[in-house]
């Protein structure tokens, strides 16, 4: 057994329990997308399939199959920068309601949209990329531009949170543990995105994903994983369950369309009630209307003639 493989098998010790507690978390908060710890549940369950995948190694050879380790590894970085992100959303609608916004909805969903175009363009590279017999992996430039937007949406949190973190005294008290838990994961992190850019810009052994040092693996990478969930996790338990009409525009902004549906259920009812209450009132013939009745035909009574 190689070097390599211990860190397949201890991944899989980690992350099993891991998923169960994040599954409890997030019925704890919510599975929506702005909640950050949905993301920590999807990287358990990447983690594991990553480790099955560098276990099967040794019994298929396949391009296939060290294309899907390459992915996987690529895709991990994405869960860390969401769940950072949907974190910094409930820290900054807090801020928002207690005094003049600075960052809002639009902002969120840009870093939300580089996050997201990074994972697509890191699948497509990693399923682009070509690997020598010799082990040498040559990274498309697809997958490059993927871990570059990574950095451009790491910067962006990273100025929403010291922008922000001046403020920090205007939010609840409990509340004050998100931004602690965010300070504790940022620098895990970069750490982490270090390791991805010298994976990719760099042509080094160290840092190849396929056969590189084990070491440098699970010092810059695994760790920083395992570190970044557990803190997430814990601020989990840590923090308040937020209802959905206690949450701001920008971490409810997945309830957009479900506000929509609410006005209009609001507004129908206000239309019923109107009709109700003008069925309830006396009729009364309208002057404007032209009459359906004969005048000439419809019965007069005179008063009693007495001779």
């Amino acid at each position: 057994m190689q070097a390599r493989d211990w860190v397949s098998i201890v991944e899989p010790i980690f992350y099993i329990p891991t998923l169960v507690v994040a599954i409890i978390t997030c019925f704890r908060h919510g599975f929506h997308r702005s909640s950050g710890w949905i993301y920590t549940l999807i990287l358990c369950i990447v983690r594991i399939a990553g480790a099955v995948c560098q276990l099967l190694e040794h019994t298929d050879h396949s391009s296939g199959l060290i294309k899907a380790t390459i992915i996987i590894d690529s895709i991990g970085l994405s869960p860390l920068l969401l769940a950072t992100l949907g974190m910094l959303s409930r820290f900054v609608d807090f801020i928002n309601t207690r005094s003049t916004p600075i960052f809002g909805v639009k902002h969120f969903r840009i870093l939300q949209l580089l996050i997201t175009l990074g994972l697509i363009l890191s699948v497509a590279g990693g399923s682009s990329g070509t690997t020598s017999p010799d082990g040498t992996i040559k990274i498309s430039s697809t997958s490059k531009v993927g871990v570059v937007l990574y950095i451009v949406a790491y910067v962006g949190l990273g100025a929403v949170y010291f922008i922000s973190a001046s403020r920090t005294g205007l939010i609840p008290e409990k509340e004050r543990r998100v931004p602690v838990a965010v300070l504790f994961a940022l620098p895990l992190i970069c750490v982490r995105l270090i390791y991805s850019a010298c994976s990719v810009f760099i042509h080094d052994h160290l840092f190849n994903i396929i056969n590189g040092s084990v070491v440098v693996l699970f010092v810059m990478a695994v760790l920083e994983e395992f570190i970044v969930v557990l803190i997430y996790l814990a601020l989990g338990f840590a923090v308040d369950k937020l209802d959905p009409a206690e949450q701001g525009p920008i971490a409810g902004r997945a309830w957009k369309n479900k506000k929509n549906k609410r006005s209009a259920h609001l507004k129908s009812d206000a239309i019923y009630i109107k009709s109700q209450e003008d069925a309830a009132m006396p009729k009364q013939v309208r002057s404007d209307v032209p009459s359906t009745v004969n005048p000439m035909s419809a019965s007069i009574e005179y008063p009693p003639l007495y001779i």
